[in-house]
């Protein structure tokens, strides 16, 4: 029996255009039922996806659109259209499916009643593009075994994902390791697989994007205690954006000496670039290091924003870096 026959694949983009074109082709190599879920774009996507035969989903910005949004639209149409399935393979349209995922992902899924769903390793596709694509790889590394929480690409049980009704609609980040924490304490399993998943084209070459995006994992920090997590990640945030240079600040202005403390920072850079475990050069390891520390700054601002948003009533509202 085709293993593959029980398994979806939910696609959700918006305004990716030649990104799409490439993601659909690569999931379609699957020959499984493929829905697509377009977020309002204005570059023909969803028509593109049409004219493929491919159901499309489509949301438009009289409510809020984010990716939980989308993706628990997407896994209601494909579970209405094709109510058999017993697995879905979330992925977004930057992405390209490696060909031989889903057949790895079915084998250990349908191996383990306990496991609840698995990811890979997700590469860059044009890791030398830029530093900022070369931050985007080293941020998808993950140690294969279990884990607390897969990224939005992955592939999940059906009936856990329905079983814990899909990711929270509220959050525009960190929805994934929200809806991995509800699922661990039920005591069922999250693993990464030592094996190529796919790729990601994140199209970030400027500053500006990189501020965009790490502004919105800051919201999602903040985001996040709703329901309890990365607590330790604003205390640090605050930290190193707040308290140790206000400190410096004030000490030096007593004694200007004491502005020579200021070599905290390039130390405690050094420091991460020794200890980091990811699988790449000392150089780059010290390049994620630096922006790990240079990050908390657009992240503090994402923590200020979320605080902001919620009198506004926008916490669900996306943050976008792309073009």
């Amino acid at each position: 029996m085709n293993k593959l026959v029980s398994i979806g694949i939910v696609v959700i983009g918006r305004n990716e255009g030649e990104r799409l074109k490439l993601c659909l082709q690569s999931v379609r190599k699957a020959k499984c039922k493929v829905v697509y879920v377009d977020s309002d774009s204005k570059d023909g996507s969803a028509e593109f996806a049409d004219s493929l035969g491919i159901s499309v989903v489509r949301l438009n910005d009289d409510k809020p659109i984010n990716a939980a949004i989308a993706r628990n639209a997407g896994f209601k149409q494909i579970t209405s259209e094709s109510p058999e399935l017993e697995f879905i393979h979330f992925i977004d349209a930057d992405c390209e499916l490696n060909a031989g995922w889903l057949k790895h992902a079915l084998t250990v899924l349908t191996d383990d009643d306990k496991l609840s769903a698995v990811c890979g390793r997700l590469r860059e596709k044009n890791v030398k593009e830029s530093i900022y694509t070369q931050l985007c790889d080293m941020s998808w590394y993950i140690r294969p075994g279990i884990i607390d929480s897969c990224g939005g690409i992955a592939t999940i049980k059906v009936d856990i994902f329905k079983q814990f009704n899909g990711f929270n609609e509220t959050l525009i980040a960190g929805e994934e390791p929200e809806f991995y924490s509800r699922v661990r304490e039920k005591g069922y399993t999250v693993r990464c697989l030592d094996i190529a998943m796919g790729t990601h084209d994140c199209a970030m070459v400027s500053f500006k994007q990189w501020w965009m995006r790490t502004v919105k994992t800051g919201f999602g920090f903040a985001n996040g205690s709703q329901w309890g997590a990365w607590n330790k990640r604003q205390h640090s945030i605050l930290i190193w954006v707040l308290l140790i240079p206000i400190t410096i600040l004030c000490g030096s202005i007593i004694e200007p000496w004491l502005l020579i403390s200021a070599l905290i920072f390039p130390i405690q850079i050094l420091k991460i670039g020794i200890k980091s475990t990811i699988p790449y050069s000392f150089k780059d390891k010290l390049l994620d290091a630096t922006f790990c520390i240079f990050a908390k700054l657009p992240q503090f601002v994402g923590m200020v924003k979320y605080q902001v948003s919620r009198f506004s009533k926008e916490q669900n509202k996306n943050i976008e870096y792309k073009a």
